[in-house]
């Protein structure tokens, strides 16, 4: 079937695109522009986990804090003990909820995608990604804008979602549609600039007698 006019529609189409990504950017800047002097945030995290090709589905839920220059910890309190942190040299993996015996380590550097969420989503998103702004949407009673982030290069996740609230640059909900399939949504709860995680919120050490391996 041919479409007659297609080229002017195509006309109109393109502009709209721009605009979606124009505004999308704006947002972006606008919560990186508030993150940009923040030393250390903490906010209580909620965190859906689904699997679909082993027809899973987990809810977890604690703690979790960044600081400069590469600190990153969440923390769970359900299931209690499980972990990922960031040293500043190492990264951390510890679920002792599925098994207490194994502490996977990787180094710092390695470790910012998907986890250190402002800085993943937040610095240069125009040179990472492209960039819809897809609409404004009620989380957990704040108003927010939802954004597509289609990662430009090979990342571990394929697209992720991300929700700043329209009210302050607050970022509100992370989901990530991941590289195996896996969905991963972070809702963030209490988000605290200049927060004092405390002493040793950033620290791991692996238990006695478990298997550290290192990738």
């Amino acid at each position: 079937m041919k479409w007659r006019g297609s080229l002017p529609l195509l006309a109109l189409l393109v502009p709209t695109a721009a605009g979606a990504q124009d505004r999308g950017l704006d947002v972006l800047h606008g919560a990186a522009d508030r993150y940009e002097s923040v030393e250390a945030l903490c906010a209580d995290f909620t965190q859906h986990l689904l699997v679909p090709l082993l027809g899973v589905e987990r809810t977890g839920s604690g703690r979790l804090c960044q600081g400069r220059p590469n600190l990153f910890a969440m923390r769970f309190g359900d299931p209690e003990g499980d972990l990922i942190v960031v040293d500043g040299e190492s990264a951390w993996v510890y679920f002792p909820s599925s098994d207490a015996r194994t502490v996977l380590k990787t180094t710092a550097d390695r470790s910012a995608g998907g986890r250190d969420f402002h800085r993943e989503f937040l610095e240069d998103p125009e040179q990472k990604y492209e960039v819809t702004y897809e609409a404004s949407e009620s989380i957990e009673g704040h108003e927010t804008h939802r954004l597509l982030m289609v990662p430009k290069n090979p990342m571990s996740y394929r697209a992720a979602l991300v929700w700043i609230d329209e009210g302050q640059p607050v970022l509100r909900r992370v989901r990530l549609e991941e590289e195996n399939g896996n969905v991963r949504t972070i809702t963030l709860e209490n988000v605290g600039f200049g927060a004092d995680p405390g002493s040793g919120f950033f620290s791991f050490t692996p238990p006695p007698g478990a298997l550290v391996m290192e990738r």
